[in-house]
């Protein structure tokens, strides 16, 4: 898995990647949710839209996403998977601070696109398996009659599912975090301390 920004992370970089690699819209026919697969992604959806149809903003709206996050996805797998190699160098003292950082970081992506998530119904485009993952790919039915494509991987867990990964804009999460991290631990010669400070800008967007 690779993305494609090269330079010091911010949001506008990521921004530009999503934007770049955009693939919204959402073709095909749309049907309700029926298998416990797409009702699990109907029920995340639904919280999502109604917290940005909610009209908190800024950091109250951030910690209330970044609920909603650790309930439904396995934000630890996605951190642990973006730092590659540079997993088994980080520090045993820092991981709870990596884990709370990207925790927020995830929570502030949803809060920049925030409007993408202003909908009224969420459709279920299609349904496929492979192997231990279903990808579900839906469109968000927006206000102003607009739709927003958004894909969900999910794996079973606990006898339901976990979201492992999700598609805003035609990039997956862990795609983007894993180039960048990369880029930025790579640069800084496996510093840890100059990615938490690119995390911690998150708190800022």
């Amino acid at each position: 898995m690779d993305g494609t920004t090269t330079r010091k992370f911010s949001r506008r970089e990521f921004v530009a990647l999503l934007l770049g690699a955009a693939a919204t819209g959402s073709a095909g026919y749309a049907f309700a949710a029926v298998s416990p697969a797409e009702g699990y992604v109907d029920r995340i959806a639904n919280e999502v839209m109604s917290l940005a149809n909610s009209g908190a903003k800024g950091t109250a709206l951030r910690g209330r996403f970044a609920s909603v996050l650790n309930r439904y996805i396995n934000l630890r797998n996605i951190a642990n998977f973006a730092l590659g190699p540079y997993q088994k160098k980080l520090p045993p003292g820092a991981k709870n601070e990596f884990y709370t950082l990207f925790n927020n970081y995830a929570a502030a992506l949803f809060v920049y696109y925030v409007d993408d998530f202003k909908g009224s119904d969420l459709q279920i485009i299609s349904t496929s398996k492979q192997g231990n993952f279903t990808t579900i790919t839906s469109a968000i039915v927006q206000k102003g009659g607009g739709r927003e494509q958004v894909r969900w991987r999910l794996v079973s867990a606990g006898g339901g599912y976990r979201i492992s990964d999700i598609n805003i804009k035609g990039v997956w999460l862990t795609i983007a975090t894993k180039k960048r991290f990369s880029d930025v631990l790579n640069r800084s010669k496996g510093d840890f301390e100059v990615l938490f400070a690119e995390l911690r800008e998150a708190e800022t967007w």
